[in-house]
């Protein structure tokens, strides 16, 4: 599906409740290996369960799955809301 750029937000900042897809990852080959092994790959619909306060971990559903990351990992993913 194409996309702009301009329509993308890091992960960290999408809205709780909302969903969207994951379309770019920027990291290392280390980092970018850790995330797929958490079902976090491009083409990935995810959705914000939840923010912890004062810049804790975020909860994500992703495949059916609950995962917490920290928000520093979660800001290098760039996702595109769904409407």
């Amino acid at each position: 599906m194409p996309y702009h750029i301009e329509d993308l937000l890091p992960l960290a900042d999408l809205p709780e409740g909302k969903t969207g897809e994951i379309i770019l990852m920027v990291g290392g080959r280390g980092m970018t290996r850790r995330l797929c092994e958490m079902g976090l790959t491009p083409g990935a619909k995810v959705r914000m369960v939840k923010k912890a306060p004062v810049g804790g971990p975020i909860i994500l559903e992703v495949r059916s799955t609950e995962i917490a990351i920290g928000r520093g990992l979660a800001s290098k993913m760039l996702v595109k809301p769904e409407s």
